[in-house]
């Protein structure tokens, strides 16, 4: 019974940024520097920081997505931006991805006919799960000894399993980095330095050529 709030929170959040989907916001909803619209209620301004922390950041174009062309491109396409900006299929790992999935199913079905939401079919589902295992995120077997790597395990596992260091090239890593460290600002995950940042992009880049 606990869980019930939860659910209900996030069929709310779902509905706060379908509403606004395709078209300018509202007056009343427009950010500010300092956050939400200060003329909204305390629980709209909760709910709106809310949504702002938790959908997927940096959305990505249907066009740099693996296999564009592909029916599980198509289909991830089509429903999951719905709600949402494109996820990548590599933010999570292929042991993640039946859960979050199962997650998003439960939201879509709780949402379908309202807003226009749309649910898949149950082979729609299956191709889209199998395309997203097919290109998730390589996690590493081992990591080789380098320095950096107690700080690479501290800070990247806060959010995911580690990946391989040969998922990208060593010229890749920075950039790559750099985008870990604005969706954890986003996701208000601190605790990272300069330094520490830099140490990682140093290990991996390493690691990435053994």
């Amino acid at each position: 019974m606990r869980a019930r709030p939860s659910v209900l929170l996030d069929v709310l959040l779902l509905a706060i940024v379908i509403a606004g989907c395709g078209r300018e916001p509202e007056p009343a909803l427009q950010s500010t520097v300092g956050g939400p619209n200060p003329d909204l209620g305390v629980q709209d301004r909760r709910l709106m920081v809310a949504a702002t922390i938790a959908l997927p950041p940096d959305g990505l174009s249907a066009e740099s997505l693996p296999e564009p062309a592909s029916r599980g491109a198509q289909l991830l396409g089509a429903y999951c931006v719905q709600c949402h900006a494109m996820p990548s299929p590599a933010m999570h790992a292929a042991q993640d991805w039946p859960s979050v999935t199962r997650r998003m199913w439960v939201r879509i079905d709780m949402m379908h006919g309202e807003l226009g939401i749309v649910s898949p079919s149950s082979g729609d589902r299956v191709q889209l799960l199998n395309y997203l295992l097919a290109h998730s995120l390589r996690v590493a077997d081992s990591l080789p000894a380098g320095r950096g790597r107690d700080v690479f395990e501290a800070i990247c596992s806060r959010c995911h399993l580690l990946p391989d260091p040969r998922t990208h090239s060593p010229a890749d890593w920075q950039a790559v980095v750099m985008r870990m460290e604005r969706n954890m600002e986003r996701m208000k995950i601190g605790g990272i330095t300069s330094d520490q940042a830099q140490g990682i992009v140093r290990y991996l880049s390493s690691a990435s050529q053994r």
